[in-house]
């Protein structure tokens, strides 16, 4: 209690400062542009999908503080989103105590979409993504109970619904529901991560008196990333590359490539939304410290268990390297601000296998030439694709064109509330086909959103 009375002595100290004079001098670099600071505290607790973490149960308390810039219509993007808030958060909290865990800090750069807006109240969503520090990790001797961070550096990840209220001209208070996030995307096991959900109240404050909002007027010419309304679908081929860490969950010391392939077909339907469906290949090198999988003078094996009318049958399977892939299909939908896009999709792996009931067996391994055991090669035009993350999966992709046709990005991919691997790639978007005139068309570059 007696930090967390330090803590709210220091918010208030802040408070009386911008409150003071000096914000009354013309500082050109707050001029007009709807700055703002905001303090807030949290009060949550751990949701854990493993048993291992159970033990770490905790309500708990988390303290932030952001800067940031109400949109007001300098870009064409943020009328159509409503003027959202866009900046950045400092987020700390002791994790409930436990030392296994220890401490964390967080910066992240968020944009906060209102949802709901009256003259002096909104309802918003705020979505942030950066990057955390948390001070202790997993250590097999001195921190073996910490399951659930690898690494000290991870991924922090805020999602949370907000409610607004004017109190003055230039202040406004704030209550807040949502859940933070943190992994190393299995770059580092383990990697069960953290998730904390956390009830908020908080101030902010303008730091001049705040600009408003321009009214939308429809512009005489499109420029990229913009749309025309015009009818017209797109082409996004890009390949993503990740590293995954399974030594503490296979008990391989080794790390393994993903290999990421993606197609993904969409259409535009209003100024900045896309939505379409996404074909991919996915190569995860880390299923080879499977136990259904072995290898031998160069050749992959895999075991596989599956039941006829006449009982259980094992046998040994000869694959390719290409057998492994995995492919997948979703649904994906895009939200464009400029060159800055949120991808989010959820999808599932295709089983192509031809046997029927198969599941994955653990307990017995047999080998090439042992005695009544027969070797079998999978139909070249099967996979041997493997489901032990689960059958469905989700994606959060952050990209950012670089040229009109060509972006880079961060894929998250997660199952469930599971990070699997997170990739960093380039892709190539093709030129968009548009009708110009009824029965016409053109491969020419529009000037819709890129």
């Amino acid at each position: 209690m007696k930090k967390a009375a330090i803590h709210i002595i220091l918010i208030m100290t802040m408070m009386s400062f911008l409150s003071s004079p000096l914000l009354g001098q013309d500082y050109r670099w707050i001029h007009n542009k709807n700055y703002l600071v905001e303090f807030r505290g949290h009060y949550g607790f751990f949701y854990h999908h493993h048993f291992e973490m159970e033990h770490f149960n905790a309500h708990f308390p988390a303290f932030e503080a952001s800067f940031y810039k109400g949109t007001f219509g300098e870009k064409e993007w943020q009328s159509l989103y409503n003027y959202p808030y866009i900046g950045f958060t400092f987020y700390h909290s002791r994790l409930g105590g436990f030392d296994e865990l220890g401490k964390v800090y967080a910066l992240y750069p968020f944009i906060n979409y209102p949802l709901l807006r009256a003259e002096r109240s909104q309802l918003t969503f705020k979505l942030g993504v950066g990057l955390a520090y948390l001070t202790n990790k997993f250590d097999h001797l001195e921190n073996y109970q910490n399951f659930s961070i690898g690494s000290h550096v991870n991924a922090a990840v805020n999602l949370s619904f907000e409610y607004r209220q004017e109190l003055f001209p230039r202040m406004m208070s704030i209550a807040s529901f949502g859940l933070t996030h943190f992994s190393n995307g299995a770059t580092k096991s383990p990697n069960y991560g953290l998730n904390t959900f956390s009830g908020a109240l908080g101030f902010a404050f303008y730091l001049r008196d705040p600009r408003a909002d321009l009214t939308p007027v429809k512009r005489p010419d499109y420029y990229p990333f913009e749309f025309d309304g015009k009818n017209w679908y797109c082409i996004d081929l890009d390949y993503g590359l990740g590293v995954k860490d399974v030594s503490q969950t296979m008990g391989k010391n080794e790390r393994y490539l993903v290999h990421d392939l993606s197609a993904r077909f969409l259409v535009q339907f209003t100024t900045s939304s896309r939505a379409g469906f996404t074909l991919s290949f996915v190569k995860d090198n880390s299923d080879k410290a499977l136990p259904d999988y072995f290898s031998q003078d160069r050749q992959q094996y895999m075991i596989t268990k599956y039941y006829t009318d006449e009982g259980p049958h094992i046998d040994t399977l000869a694959i390719r390297q290409y057998q492994m892939i995995k492919p997948d299909i979703g649904l994906c939908y895009s939200m464009t601000m400029n060159r800055l896009s949120y991808l989010f999709e959820i999808g599932i792996h295709l089983d192509l296998r031809q046997k029927k009931n198969g599941i994955w067996n653990y307990d017995e391994k047999p080998k090439p030439g042992h005695p009544g055991k027969t070797i079998k090669t999978l139909n070249p035009f099967s996979l041997a694709t493997d489901l032990s993350e689960g059958t469905i999966y989700q994606k959060l992709t952050l990209r950012y064109n670089i040229f009109d046709e060509v972006y880079a990005s961060i894929a998250l991919t997660t199952h469930l509330a599971r990070a699997d691997y997170v990739c960093f790639g380039i892709g190539y978007r093709f030129h968009q086909h548009y009708y110009l005139k009824k029965h016409v068309k053109t491969s020419k570059l529009p000037p819709g959103v890129y």
